[in-house]
């Protein structure tokens, strides 16, 4: 027979079990890579280190010579604008991304720069660089994203190329229409924004070809931190 401190104490693990239980069903894995993005000093590190490396790389690449322009290419969402109030939304209501709610959050034109981008942005432009936006907003959303970019202070102006999805969301074949420029450098949150080689493939497929091209990142590509979404959900073989 347990004495009456011996229930108590297995009353109280129990209560503290039952807890924990509840705190695994209410907390999601995108609830938390949401709350880490949202708070965490180091993703707003991270995300000013890779901008201090691209600007490193333009400073080299303004001190070499070249026979054409020099450009970079960025893509928009989690690298240039950040968009954690539509993830937060889709959470708090239990929704799955639908490019209709997409489109709603777009022509609100209130997302704000990721942080180190408006300073980077500022600065690239300063020396004479083309800035190419290169994103999967859709090309219907072209003139509210125009805006919020302006509104937020990034270089924007009518000679400015931005090139969004029509069909097609491999950005292979819209790579391919910049061969006039000098492309010193790729940005984005996703590995698909600098080679096809990663677009729509398993996971083990994309880290093979991470380490075939493993030269690249730092130096060409610059790659930005994105917990919530992204193509490796995708990327599970079945």
């Amino acid at each position: 027979m347990m004495n009456r401190k011996q229930m108590k104490k297995i009353g109280v693990l129990a209560v503290f079990a039952s807890l924990l239980l509840g705190c695994t069903h209410t907390t999601s894995r995108k609830d938390h890579s949401i709350y880490w993005q949202k708070n965490a000093a180091e993703y707003h590190a991270l995300c000013i280190q890779a901008y201090n490396v691209a600007k490193s790389k333009v400073d080299l690449a303004i001190a070499a010579k070249s026979e054409k322009p020099l450009a970079i290419v960025a893509d928009i969402d989690e690298t240039v604008l950040n968009n954690l109030p539509y993830n937060e939304l889709l959470i708090d209501s239990s929704q799955a991304f639908t490019q209709k709610s997409w489109a709603q959050w777009v022509n609100k034109k209130i997302a704000t720069p990721i942080p180190g981008a408006l300073e980077f942005f500022k600065y690239v432009d300063s020396l004479g660089i083309e800035i190419i936006y290169l994103s999967n907003r859709r090309v219907e959303n072209y003139a509210a994203t125009k805006e919020n970019l302006i509104q937020v202070g990034f270089p924007f102006d009518e000679q400015t190329l931005m090139l969004l999805k029509d069909k097609d969301g491999n950005k292979e074949s819209r790579r391919n229409q910049l061969s006039a420029f000098e492309v010193i450098l790729y940005l984005g949150d996703n590995l698909a924004d600098f080679d096809a080689r990663f677009y729509k493939q398993p996971n083990n497929a994309r880290i093979e070809t991470v380490e075939e091209l493993q030269e690249f990142f730092g130096n060409k590509f610059i790659l930005f931190p994105n917990l919530i979404y992204g193509s490796w959900e995708m990327g599970f073989e079945e």
